[in-house]
C-alpha cells in the first residue's frame, strides 16, 4: 500500500512546475522595484563597474600587482624616475619588469634590507620608502616631489607583499 501511495505521489509531482502557472510578465519575488534581478558584488564594491571610484577608493579592493602597476607604479613612479635605461637606484618599475626589480632584491639605500620581502611588508624597504612601515631614517618619502600615496594605496601594496608578492 505504501509503495502504491509513493508511486502515485511521485507521479503527481512529476511535471508539476510552479513556474508554468506563473504569469510570464510577473517578475520573480526577489526582483527589484523595476522587475530586474539585483545582485551585490561579493567583494564589497558598490554596484556598477567601479568606474566612479577614485584610485584610492578602488585600492581597498586590491592586493594584486596588476592593479598596483596600473594605478601606483605607472602613475606615481615611472614618470621620470623608475623607468628607462637608467632608472633611479637601478629600480625599474615599468610594467613587466617591476616584480623582478623589487622582490628579493637588496636595497641600494640600505644593504641590510630587501626592496620587497615576499610575505613580509614589515621587512620590505619599499614599505618604508612609501611611509607604510618604520625603518631606516629617510630624507623623505616616495614618490619624490609628489604628494604621498594615500593610505589605501599603501595598504594595497602591503596586502600584495604580505600575500606573497606574486607577479
Amino acid at each position: 500500500m505504501r509503495l502504491v501511495l509513493g508511486i502515485v505521489l511521485a507521479a503527481a509531482a512529476c511535471g508539476t512546475d510552479v513556474r508554468d502557472s506563473q504569469d510570464q510578465n510577473t517578475p520573480p519575488p526577489d526582483a527589484g522595484a523595476d522587475g530586474q534581478m539585483t545582485t551585490t558584488p561579493n567583494d564589497g564594491r558598490p554596484p556598477g563597474d567601479g568606474a566612479n571610484l577614485t584610485p584610492c577608493e578602488d585600492a581597498v579592493f586590491h592586493s594584486d600587482l596588476a592593479w598596483i602597476q596600473a594605478n601606483v607604479f605607472d602613475v606615481h613612479c615611472t614618470e621620470g624616475c623608475h623607468s628607462g635605461s637608467n632608472p633611479a637606484s637601478g629600480m625599474d618599475l615599468s610594467a613587466g619588469v617591476a616584480h623582478a626589480s623589487l622582490v628579493g632584491v637588496t636595497s641600494r639605500y640600505d644593504a641590510s634590507w630587501k626592496r620587497v620581502v615576499a610575505g613580509s611588508a614589515a621587512q620590505s624597504m619599499l614599505m618604508v620608502q612609501i611611509g607604510g612601515e618604520p625603518g631606516p631614517e629617510l630624507e623623505g618619502f616616495m614618490p619624490w616631489n609628489q604628494p604621498r600615496l594615500c593610505n589605501e594605496m599603501v595598504d594595497a601594496i602591503r596586502r600584495w607583499i604580505n600575500a606573497g608578492a606574486q607577479p
